[in-house]
């Protein structure tokens, strides 16, 4: 890929990152190995992207949290080299694991423990809307839960659906 596409990519990609609520260095990161066939070590990206290496370090421990890049290694070379998950759908549902479970899984928490703690007040309607978002995420939850327990199912739930459509 010629540099100027693969930077424009990366700015995308961070830009984008970033609206979503990920670090910018992180999403830049990402999207560096995304649109590269060769693996990366941190100071070839702290260079290329103009990051510190502690910064670089920092973000591809959190890309490896979230199983969307892997580490490598070459012969003869004590580097870690770095790549994307190569399975796009894949890195998806990796993503969507993890941001189910950081964000999603929490506010589920949260609003069982308050109707538990709410328990013995008077019946109102802030208390009748927590019940019915507990009722709704409960199912949210209920269908997270089993698109993302097996991919291939989930592949075939949106084949089934974007043909409907």
């Amino acid at each position: 890929m010629e540099p100027e596409v693969l930077d424009r990519f990366v700015e995308s990609w961070g830009a984008m990152g970033s609206l979503w609520g990920v670090n910018t260095s992180v999403a830049r990161i990402h999207g560096l190995l995304i649109a590269s066939d060769q693996s990366w070590c941190l100071d070839d990206i702290s260079q290329r992207l103009a990051i510190s290496k502690s910064n670089v370090s920092m973000s591809l421990k959190e890309l490896r949290t979230w199983n969307v890049i892997r580490k490598v290694y070459k012969p003869g070379d004590r580097r870690e080299f770095y790549v994307c998950e190569p399975d796009a759908w894949k890195m998806l549902f990796n993503i969507m694991r993890e941001r189910k479970r950081r964000e999603f899984d929490p506010v589920v928490a949260h609003i069982k423990e308050t109707l538990e703690s709410a328990a013995s007040a008077p019946d109102g309607i802030a208390l009748e809307r927590l019940r019915q978002m507990e009722q709704m995420l409960a199912t949210f939850d209920s269908l997270a839960n089993k698109l993302l327990s097996s991919e291939t199912q989930a592949r075939a739930v949106i084949g089934f659906f974007m043909n409907k459509i």
